[in-house]
C-alpha cells in the first residue's frame, strides 16, 4: 500500500501540509489517541482525521473505513519482541520478555488494548487477533527458545508450550481485570515462583 497523500488544501488550516510518513504516523498517533479517550465503538474516521488535524479525504485515500484504518494502526505501532543475546541467563532473559509484553499491554499503547480488551464483537476479535500474532505468539517462541537452551530434557511440546504461555497469560490476567499496570515484583514473582520451579522439573 502507498502512503497517504497530502493533507488536504481546504483554506481551513495554515500549517505547512504533511505526506507521506510523516501524515501517516500523525494518523496512527491519532487513532491510538481516540481508542485510548473514546472507546472502539465510538471512533470514527471524523474523530480520528480532527485529532490528527487533518481532512477525512487524507484517511479515505488509503483506508476503506474505520476498522481498517485501527488494524493498520496497532499493527503498525506494536513493539517487537526483544532478540536475546545466545547467553542470557533464564531468569534474566524472562524478566526481559515478560517487561517486553507488559510494556505492550499497558506502556504508551496499554489504553488502546485495554478499550478493545472490554468490548466485543467480530472486528474486535480481529484486533485481539493482530495482538496474538504480533506480540503473544513471539513473546511465547522466544520464551520457548530460551527455555530449551537452558534445559536438558527432551523437548515436550504440552509440557513446553504450557511453560511458554503462562507468564504472558498470567500478565493479559492483570491487564483485562482492570489493573492500570503490572508492577515489577508482579513480574519478578511470575517468573521466580512460577516458571522457574516449572524449569526445574524439565
Amino acid at each position: 500500500m502507498t502512503d497517504p497523500q497530502d493533507d488536504p488544501g481546504d483554506g481551513s488550516r495554515t500549517q505547512t501540509r504533511r505526506r507521506g510518513a510523516d501524515l501517516q504516523r500523525a494518523i496512527f498517533e491519532a487513532v491510538i489517541e481516540q481508542l485510548g479517550t473514546v472507546g472502539y465503538a465510538r471512533l470514527s474516521m471524523e474523530g480520528v482525521a480532527a485529532a490528527a488535524n487533518t481532512g477525512k479525504a487524507a484517511l479515505y485515500r488509503r483506508w476503506d473505513n474505520r476498522d481498517a484504518l485501527v488494524r493498520d494502526a496497532l499493527g503498525n505501532l506494536l513493539p517487537q519482541p526483544p532478540d536475546l543475546p545466545e547467553h542470557t541467563p533464564l531468569r534474566d532473559g524472562l524478566l526481559t520478555l515478560l517487561r517486553y509484553f507488559d510494556s505492550a499491554l499497558f506502556g504508551s499503547k496499554g489504553a488502546a488494548f485495554q478499550a478493545v480488551a472490554a468490548e466485543s464483537g467480530s472486528d474486535v476479535t480481529l484486533l485481539r487477533e493482530l495482538f496474538q500474532t504480533r506480540v503473544t505468539d513471539p513473546c511465547q517462541d522466544r520464551i520457548l527458545a530460551l527455555l530449551h537452551r537452558h534445559t536438558p530434557a527432551a523437548p515436550d511440546k504440552e509440557r513446553d508450550t504450557t511453560f511458554a504461555m503462562a507468564g504472558p497469560a498470567m500478565l493479559m490476567y492483570n491487564c483485562i481485570s482492570g489493573q492500570h499496570h503490572s508492577t515489577d515484583q508482579q513480574i519478578e514473582s511470575i517468573v521466580d515462583n512460577l516458571l522457574l520451579p516449572l524449569a526445574r522439573t524439565n
